[in-house]
């Protein structure tokens, strides 16, 4: 396992550097030609947080893959993208937009960020290859359709980082969970969190705050008046960070957590002036990132995304950025750039593709996908005052929804890269 990883790193890093090259100067397209694939993301709208830099990490990847292009059938291609805006809107926007690409443009494989469970019926009106990068909502979006691949571990695998932290080593005995009634991301977060946390013996409240509101108050009331010592709020950044926000104005200083990829520049985006006060005792369990990964070809990755865009990469950037490599290796092992049942069952049974940054973990049998799901380490993070960014407290294995191999970091704010 632990040479296989190794290959894989070097391979990534070789990749990162031939992608700086490309921007430069790439050819037009193979022996083969392009091959257009789409990719639906929320641009705009409270989810933009995400679509953004997952758009700008796909990119990089488009330009380290076309750098030395993919083999299909004996022929060299080159992969290019249409991006669609959902607007945050996944009902309507976000399902024509699929409808576009998979009906009237007839694209070989499509990819998205979230709205599994709207896309999923038109998925199985008419099969085609799916990949989504971002959205482990809980239950799990694989039983929408058996078209959709999954490349991030499912929300059980890092949620319960933030139970466990909360339990063994802030001591808490009681938690507040402020769920995101409406937004099918925080009800499943919320779900988790709460069946955990009472596993773990702490003493919950869940309290909801309605989609679309702007005032928390009520939410945050009921949340404070059980004397939570640690509060959970479920969602998205672009919801996470106002609830934070009036959390602290309603004098709330204990910790809170979530699990959500907040970043530093968004904090200090959306939170303002005072965005360091109110970001103190504060954690997030996901996945790992890749500034505070241990992984080279992701550390390469992350050096990589800061120089070109000026702010600090989410772990969606590395899922992202190996997008156009898994598709890629899947289209190859189809034989095919046409054929959307061969794609499918070739992304089920494909490598960990040697350029991807992300630190996948292989099934047993060697595949990237593990009933149709890509998972890497779970880690938690922590923010730090004195650098106004976060620094890595622990780094798990949370494969069903257990803390396996545990790596620690004491003083983790003090010990930053």
């Amino acid at each position: 396992m632990t040479k296989k990883r190794l290959v894989l790193t070097a391979g990534a890093v070789v990749g990162l550097l031939l992608g700086v090259a490309a921007c430069a100067s790439s050819p037009a397209g193979g022996d083969g030609g392009t091959v257009k694939v789409g990719a639906i993301l929320s641009l705009s709208g409270v989810n933009s947080t995400l679509g953004a830099p997952e758009q700008k990490s796909i990119q990089m990847g488009v330009e380290a893959l076309n750098a030395q292009g993919f083999q299909v059938d004996g022929k060299t291609y080159k992969l290019e993208f249409d991006f669609a805006d959902d607007k945050s809107d996944f009902a309507t926007t976000g399902v024509a937009a699929l409808r576009q690409m998979v009906e009237s443009d007839n694209l070989p494989i499509v990819s998205f960020g979230l709205g599994s469970g709207v896309y999923g019926p038109a998925l199985l009106r008419n099969p085609v290859p799916a990949i989504n990068i971002l959205d482990s909502t809980y239950p799990s979006i694989l039983t929408y359709s058996p078209d959709i691949f999954l490349m991030r571990g499912d929300s059980t695998t890092y949620t319960i980082g933030c139970v466990d932290w909360a339990s063994t080593q802030l001591n808490a005995k009681s938690l507040s969970v402020i769920n995101t009634s409406g937004e099918p991301y925080g009800e499943g977060l919320s779900q988790l969190v709460e069946s955990q946390s009472k596993a773990a013996g702490l003493t919950v409240t869940v309290a909801d705050a309605p989609l679309g509101t702007s005032d928390y108050g009520n939410a945050i009331a009921t949340a404070l008046a059980s004397k939570p010592e640690v509060v959970y709020i479920s969602s998205v950044t672009g919801i996470v960070l106002p609830i934070l926000k009036q959390l602290r104005q309603a004098g709330f200083t204990g910790a809170v957590m979530h699990s959500s990829g907040v970043t530093p520049e968004q904090a200090q985006t959306i939170l303002g002036a005072n965005f360091n006060d109110m970001m103190a005792n504060n954690y997030d369990c996901a996945g790992t990132t890749p500034t505070t990964s241990s992984n080279p070809a992701a550390a390469a990755f992350g050096k990589a995304y800061q120089a070109r865009y000026n702010e600090y990469p989410q772990d969606l950037t590395m899922w992202a950025y190996d997008l156009p490599f898994v598709m890629a290796a899947a289209m190859t092992k189809a034989g095919s750039i046409t054929d959307r049942a061969a794609i499918t069952q070739a992304l089920g049974s494909i490598d960990v593709p040697s350029a991807t940054v992300s630190g996948w973990l292989p099934s047993d049998s060697g595949t990237m996908f593990t009933d149709r799901d890509a998972r890497t380490l779970s880690e938690i993070t922590q923010w730090c005052p004195t650098s106004q960014s976060i620094a890595t407290v622990e780094v798990f294995d949370g494969l069903g929804a257990k803390i396996g191999s545990p790596k620690i970091t004491a003083d983790a704010c003090t010990s930053e890269k």
